[in-house]
């Protein structure tokens, strides 16, 4: 059987290719899978053995004790370096699209049944002129926008399910290339009150960078990097 695999940021790169049709036994499984990527990429087998990698099958997220999943004829698989709630929105911003923090607040104070909320809390990311002690130049931001706005709904669906305290919540990211101090990542919390949209903000923010297929590309004087996981930064192949 064929199945297609594609590749992202680090491993597209490795691997020199986007995507490819491998040829694998008919009782073939994940696991079997990554087995063969390793032998093929070299480069790629300590990314895969370490477990730092998501894997995708049909655009559904595969945890570690589902790896011995057979596979079928034509399945898809995305295979992935990790990246680096009440009423809720999601949206993937592309250059120019413009954010005005006052407009967003006073869009979420007239959401129907944030009568009881007293408090909002506000997260503006922006990008780093200097890592350790390293001059940065540029930004860039890929992902992978189906996987990605799929997790941001399940993320802020859950906190809303947990706390029904949370109101509304709001999250744009920027996808592209930017510069020290642009802003590129902004959340949005409405809440009963500061105990409640803290501590929320606070979760959002951890697994949006640590659960989502958004990756970084620090262009910086020493070369560029990327950026994987809890701040890991390998340089680029490319």
């Amino acid at each position: 059987m064929y199945v297609k695999i594609r590749y992202y940021a680090l491993f597209r790169e490795i691997t020199r290719c986007f995507e490819e049709d491998l040829l694998l036994n008919d009782d073939s499984s994940l696991n079997d899978l990554l087995s063969k990527i390793s032998v093929k990429y070299p480069k790629l087998s300590k990314y895969l053995e370490s477990g730092m990698f998501i894997v995708l099958r049909n655009q559904q997220a595969v945890p570690d004790k589902d790896l011995k999943t057979t596979l079928r004829d034509g399945d898809v698989i995305d295979l992935m370096p990790p990246p680096s709630g009440g009423s809720i929105e999601v949206k993937l911003l592309k250059d120019g699209d413009k954010v005005v923090l006052d407009d967003v607040v006073g869009e979420l104070k007239s959401v129907k049944g944030v009568e009881e909320a007293g408090a909002v809390a506000i997260y503006v990311g922006f990008v780093k002129g200097v890592v350790n002690g390293v001059r940065v130049y540029e930004l860039k931001y890929e992902v992978n926008e189906d996987y990605t706005l799929k997790v941001m709904n399940k993320i802020l669906s859950e906190v809303v399910a947990r706390n029904k305290n949370i109101k509304a919540i709001k999250v744009f990211h920027r996808v592209g290339t930017y510069r020290p101090g642009d802003d590129v990542l902004y959340i949005f919390v409405v809440g009963v009150s500061r105990h409640d949209v803290i501590p929320t903000l606070t979760e959002i923010v951890e697994r949006v960078k640590h659960e989502t297929g958004i990756w970084k590309l620090e262009k910086r004087d020493d070369g560029c990097f990327w950026v994987l996981g809890d701040g890991v930064r390998v340089k680029s192949e490319g």
